[in-house]
């Protein structure tokens, strides 16, 4: 567990973020976070069938893990295949980072803090691949996230912080944690260490990265002004490191950065098209391999080759980044999931559909300008003008499936032949989006209360749904994304 107390900072949606004062354990975290984004830009930017026919016989390198028992039977429901032409299965890959200096050489901190067993998983990303490759979606879990989950052991269940599944039993106890979570069936995973990390960045000649503010900081020795910067290998491991002297020192603002950071070595690595160059592309995947441990559905060569030729039409704009909508909890030190936030991103991986959802295009009225008063703010009066028996009482059961607030229906003071809107001036907004829903033939600004008057005349036509323009903010707007043709300056 981690020695960090961390205090609260505010942020602009008004929640806040657990922020630590003792940083000596969050060095590691964003190499291993670097580490795990580099491997996924890896895998979703190769494209070269050649060069991946020369390094075929690097299947050697990596080491894997039959997960499937430990899993068992009791799982979330696999996605179907889509019979849609040209689409494949839609894919979870769980990326997990660990904080075990196994194996890492020196330099790498303080070896007595994950001296024994499998670590913790200081990061861990869920990656959605559509069925037809056009989009995909990578979630960041924070650690801290305090959870209830399998144990592991013994079964039953148990609740502290996620990154204790990981070393409770690896990655099967990850990805049992992650699945029982989110009921997103994981199809595979990757664990990575950051030994790769170094050489990935200097084969792509350095990976631009845009600061807010000057970065001085004494324990990774980074010091960086403020404007756009190359990081080599080195520096790139430093900026990783540098924690207190980056934006308020949180593990949320760390995993924001590495998303930003992913999305420049995403773009540099296309912009450049290192990855057709053989030697280099050799000595890349030599490096990352030799660092990595996948389940036995992605443990060679061949089909990370498949994967990644299967990725190669997917547009950086088209891949998102975000982190797990999260609330704060009272110990300052953890964080809790938004569930309310949460569900929809889980469905969308589940059903296979594009998240953030777009969202539904604003009516547009006569006058061509787009409706913007929402139907559960308008107040309707409903007279009935047709001679017809029951027509108000009908009409007034349309309009509240509608969501309009019908607060009296009575019979107009004589027979009409239009269906009219009368209301008073200063909800004309509210006028046009009534007039509209219920195809009204004229609507007269001559009301003098909140509540608009709808007489149903004898040309009626019926009723139909709008669409009004979203306030500029709201509480029920999907959590915000990124994604990786987004060029961000970080702090």
């Amino acid at each position: 567990m981690s020695s960090r107390t961390p205090h609260d900072t505010p942020e602009a949606n008004g929640t806040s973020r657990p922020v630590a004062k003792d940083a000596r354990r969050g060095h590691t975290v964003a190499r291993r976070i670097t580490a795990a984004l580099s491997v996924t830009a890896l895998l979703v930017t190769l494209a070269s069938t050649a060069g991946w026919s020369a390094i075929n016989h690097l299947s050697g390198n990596i080491s894997t893990v039959d997960v499937d028992t430990a899993l068992g039977s009791d799982r979330p429901t696999k996605a179907p295949t889509s019979a849609e032409p040209g689409s494949q299965e839609p894919l979870n890959i769980l990326v997990m980072g660990t904080d075990t200096r196994t194996g890492q050489g020196s330099g790498y901190g303080n070896a007595a803090h994950t001296a024994s067993g499998n670590g913790h998983s200081d990061t861990t990303i869920l990656l959605h691949v559509s069925a037809d490759r056009k989009h995909a979606l990578a979630v960041s879990i924070p650690r801290d996230s305090w959870v209830t989950r399998p144990s592991c052991k013994g079964g039953g269940t148990t609740t502290g912080r996620f990154n204790a599944a990981f070393a409770a039993g690896g990655p099967a106890c990850t990805i049992k944690a992650v699945e029982t979570l989110t009921g997103v069936r994981v199809d595979h995973f990757f664990v990575v260490d950051f030994k790769g990390f170094k050489a990935v960045v200097d084969s792509l000649g350095g990976v631009p990265i845009c600061l807010k503010d000057p970065v001085d900081d004494p324990k990774s020795g980074l010091k960086l002004t403020a404007g756009t910067h190359l990081l080599d290998g080195n520096q790139a491991l430093a900026f990783a490191r540098a924690r207190e002297t980056l934006g308020d020192g949180s593990d949320i603002g760390r995993i924001n950065r590495q998303q930003v950071f992913l999305s420049s070595v995403i773009r540099t690595a296309l912009s450049k098209n290192v990855l057709t160059d053989l030697p280099t592309l050799y000595s890349v995947v030599n490096s990352v391999t030799q660092s990595l441990t996948a389940d036995t559905g992605l443990g060679s060569s061949k089909q990370l080759i498949d994967l990644a030729l299967s990725l190669q039409g997917l547009s950086p704009s088209k891949i998102h980044f975000m982190t797990v909508p999260w609330v704060p909890r009272s110990d300052h030190a953890t964080i809790e999931w938004n569930d309310a936030k949460a569900t929809p991103i889980w469905q969308s991986m589940i059903l296979d559909t594009v998240y953030p959802p777009a969202p539904p295009a604003a009516t547009v009225a006569a006058d061509g300008k787009v409706l913007t008063a929402a139907p559960a703010t308008i107040r309707v009066t409903v007279l009935n003008g047709t001679g017809v028996t029951g027509k108000a009482r009908e009409v007034a059961d349309q309009l509240r499936a509608l969501g309009y607030v019908v607060v009296d229906i009575a019979t107009a003071p004589a027979p009409t032949s239009t269906t009219t809107v009368v209301y008073d001036p200063r909800y004309d907004e509210s006028a046009r989006t009534l007039a509209y829903a219920t195809q009204a033939t004229s609507s007269t600004p001559n009301g003098t209360t909140r509540t608009l008057v709808l007489t149903i005349g004898s040309d009626w036509k019926g009723t139909r749904a709008v669409v009004v323009k979203a306030p500029t903010s709201t509480s029920t707007r999907p959590p915000t994304t990124t994604t990786a043709d987004e060029q961000t300056c970080v702090n």
